[in-house]
């Protein structure tokens, strides 16, 4: 049930995470990790900001650490904070984890998007994308029937972004789910590749793929 006193983009983003919220709890593969889902209307700034704490986890160079730091400030001012995150639970070494897995940004009636709209969620994405390693970053656009090219043009650091009808069809619903899916598949498969200090994963091939899909 959406709460009533949503309006607008927020109520679209609760659609959007109730959606995600049920593929979760029901798909028997996803069921296999530890997924948790959390949305702007319901605490996702704190989440993020307890996420950010456990940096232990992650390890990096002496290079990275000035981009890292800034990406962290941003992180804990909550300046930056992302409408939807999708983390998973895991524990290494008898520690336990939030690791963010998928961030997607969300905008409603978004054939109006501005370049400095799209600048910015974009400077965004790449933020996050440097601070953890295989996080992916999304784009889901609501009430809207195509994405305009100011969004294609200035969008590049998104590894997708959707299009959807205000009320989401069947077939966009399973677009979307697909789509969230194989991300979140993406996501731990990086991860493994970048956290690889012993060399022991080979990969000797990656593309960044697009896809063109229209609606019918």
């Amino acid at each position: 049930m959406i709460d009533k006193n949503l309006k607008g983009e927020r109520k679209w983003t609760y659609y959007v995470k109730k959606i995600l919220e049920n593929m979760i709890n029901t798909d028997k593969e996803l069921s296999k990790h530890s997924y948790k889902i959390y949305c702007d209307t319901d605490g996702v700034k704190k989440t993020l900001s307890a996420v950010i704490s456990l940096n232990k986890y992650i390890k990096y160079s002496n290079n990275d650490i000035k981009d890292i730091d800034k990406s962290i400030n941003d992180f804990t001012n909550n300046k930056f904070h992302p409408d939807i995150l999708i983390t998973e639970d895991i524990i290494v070494s008898g520690i336990s984890y939030s690791i963010p897995r998928l961030v997607i940004e969300s905008k409603y009636n978004g054939t109006s998007f501005t370049p400095h709209e799209i600048l910015a969620y974009n400077y965004k994405a790449d933020l996050h994308k440097k601070l953890y390693p295989g996080l992916r970053y999304g784009l889901i656009i609501g009430n809207s029937s195509y994405i305009n090219n100011t969004t294609i043009r200035f969008g590049n650091n998104f590894d997708f972004i959707l299009s959807l009808s205000d009320i989401v069809s069947s077939k966009e619903k399973e677009m979307l789910i697909n789509v969230v899916k194989k991300n979140l598949d993406y996501a731990t498969k990086l991860e493994s590749i970048i956290d690889d200090k012993n060399k022991s994963i080979s990969c000797v091939c990656i593309e960044n793929n697009i896809i063109f899909k229209n609606k019918k």
